[in-house]
């Protein structure tokens, strides 16, 4: 029984070993994804900024130099030496980058050529091959599930026996096995909320609904009111974390949607300003994949654990292949 789980447990890896490699490489990547991204132009303004207009300043500027176009998302700049952002949808989608202090359009950029690091993100979710790539990637982390579980009871298995008592292992086996099972709970649990993630929003659907309007005045684009006031109930509602994005509804069935740095989100009814619905990250468990698979959860310290995780998934994944490469090899010659 323990010979077959082990062979079972090194060929499982052997499975995985590619696009567990891919996927870890990328991840430790995107932990630094804020530092990359506002690293250069436009993403980074040459000056600071400091006291940034308001939302609604951002917004009208927008729609006037782009007036065929829908406003789907406005993000909101973030920090001092960071720009605001407009996703539009029409004739074309754009992405167009914002002065925050003077409202001027800095740059536009086509919205649907993805940068390097959309690029990226998208290939470590494994959406880059579409929904094949996305389940594939899914079915890898609850792979690295099964193979912590494996590795966990072939080590007690064979700890319960004198014969291994009497013979432990040495060298990089060794090294392999402490890692394996003195991180391999938590790298289990990343990949599993990794697989969890893939899926979020037909979860979040399914389990915690958003709110939507029952009865709307119109099929067309809605009349709200005004948005400093929206953005102010938004805000007044929930004053734990600073506002970081608007979502603009394109029909009046659809509520505006704000989020908030901590991952947060407001629902309000843009007709009459009610607040229809706040989800915030404890406040359902699927609100909770994200910030804790990112390691945001844990501060701004949080993605040097998973960064550990990482590395420690490399050298689990190498030693692994090559232990199994030099018992495997011995048999095939005498085959």
């Amino acid at each position: 029984m323990s010979k077959k789980l082990w062979l079972g447990h090194l060929y499982l890896g052997i499975a995985l070993a590619l696009p567990l490699l891919i996927i870890t490489v990328s991840g430790i990547v995107l932990c630094f994804y804020d530092d990359l991204r506002y690293a250069a132009p436009p993403y980074r303004l040459a000056t600071p900024v400091h006291q940034p207009l308001p939302a609604n300043a951002l917004a009208e500027s927008v729609q006037r130099r782009f007036p065929n176009h829908r406003l789907e998302v406005l993000f909101l700049p973030t920090a001092s030496e960071r720009s605001a952002r407009a996703r539009l949808t029409g004739p074309e989608p754009l992405l167009v980058f914002i002065h925050p202090g003077t409202a001027a359009i800095l740059k536009t950029h086509n919205g649907a050529d993805p940068g390097s690091l959309d690029w990226l993100r998208e290939l470590h979710r494994g959406s880059a091959l579409g929904l094949f790539g996305k389940v594939t990637a899914s079915v890898v982390g609850l792979g690295v599930l099964f193979l912590w579980m494996m590795g966990l009871w072939l080590w007690f298995r064979r700890s319960m026996t004198t014969k291994w008592q009497q013979r432990r292992a040495k060298g990089s086996v060794a090294i392999h096995q402490q890692a394996g099972l003195l991180l391999g709970g938590p790298i289990a649990g990343l990949a599993l909320l990794g697989a969890l993630l893939n899926f979020a929003g037909p979860l979040m659907q399914w389990l915690d609904s958003p709110p939507s309007i029952v009865s709307p005045t119109s099929t067309e684009r809605p009349k709200a009111l005004p948005l400093p006031s929206l953005v102010n109930t938004a805000t007044q509602f929930y004053r734990d974390a600073s506002l970081e994005r608007i979502y603009f509804p394109a029909t009046a069935s659809e509520p505006w949607r704000f989020r908030f740095l901590d991952g947060s989100w407001g629902f309000v009814n843009g007709q009459n300003g009610a607040v229809l619905k706040l989800k915030t990250p404890f406040s359902h468990w699927t609100m909770l994949l994200y910030p804790l698979h990112s390691g945001k959860l844990l501060g701004i310290y949080g993605h040097w654990l998973l960064v550990i995780c990482g590395l420690v998934l490399l050298f689990l994944i190498g030693s692994g292949l090559r232990h199994g490469w030099r018992i495997i090899r011995p048999l095939s010659k005498r085959s």
